[in-house]
């Protein structure tokens, strides 16, 4: 059972749907109902390089959830390399994930509430130990006890190709979600990317004009 609200850090950050864009909220909206919509138990957000929306797609996503189907909803950032998500939501970067996984810090000093009644857990000070980090979090009880605390867990994950713990990081989750940027990446990076992880991910493309290739739409709606 969460403790009470106001027992936690609550931040002067702007909505979560101001930060991403009503329009981008919407498009989740349709996607997470495809993902699984109310029974989504947690989702890795990642991409194949930088550069793809995957931390603007993973904001509203976890608004989504909340917003749509007022489950509540922890986003959580593990792209340790480079983090943006305490930047862009106006937040504290620490303590956060790192923190909590290392044993500086327990998880109730890492939660954040964000204008929307989501919580959030920034990733934390890293400190270029990245790779070591998700090989500690996967080994301990850490996301079962953040999935047994939370009814959907959204995680802000870092890219396939650009990262040496990605494909790790991504195959912690019930569902992947891969982002594509529409016209900006190569379909053969998209391939290499799909590839690396099993079972294929559901691919979300990002700022899309044109019709999906026939392979790619099969995988946005598996």
């Amino acid at each position: 059972m969460m403790r009470r609200q106001q027992e936690f850090r609550v931040v002067g950050a702007p909505h979560p749907a101001l930060v991403v864009g009503a329009p981008l909220v919407e498009a989740c909206s349709v996607a997470s109902l495809q993902l699984g919509g109310p029974s989504l138990v947690s989702l890795g957000i990642t991409s194949a390089i930088r550069g793809e929306g995957r931390s603007s797609i993973a904001t509203a996503m976890a608004a989504v959830q909340q917003r749509d189907y007022r489950r509540h909803v922890l986003l959580l950032e593990m792209d340790f390399d480079r983090p943006s998500l305490a930047t862009r939501l106006q937040t504290e970067m620490t303590p956060g994930l790192a923190d909590v996984v290392r044993g500086d810090a327990s998880i109730d000093d890492a939660l954040q509430l964000l204008p929307d009644g989501t919580m959030m857990i920034a990733a934390g000070s890293a400190a270029g130990a990245g790779p070591r980090l998700t090989l500690n979090f996967k080994s301990s009880a850490l996301l079962a006890e953040l999935t047994r605390r939370f009814e959907v867990v959204i995680a802000d994950l870092p890219p396939l190709l650009e990262c040496s713990f990605g494909v790790l990081a991504a195959a912690l989750f019930e569902r992947t979600l891969l982002v594509v940027r529409a016209g900006a990446t190569p379909i053969s990076v998209v391939q290499e990317a799909t590839a690396r992880l099993t079972p294929e991910p559901a691919v979300l493309l990002n700022g899309a004009s044109s019709r999906l290739p026939a392979w790619l739409r099969r995988l946005t709606q598996a």
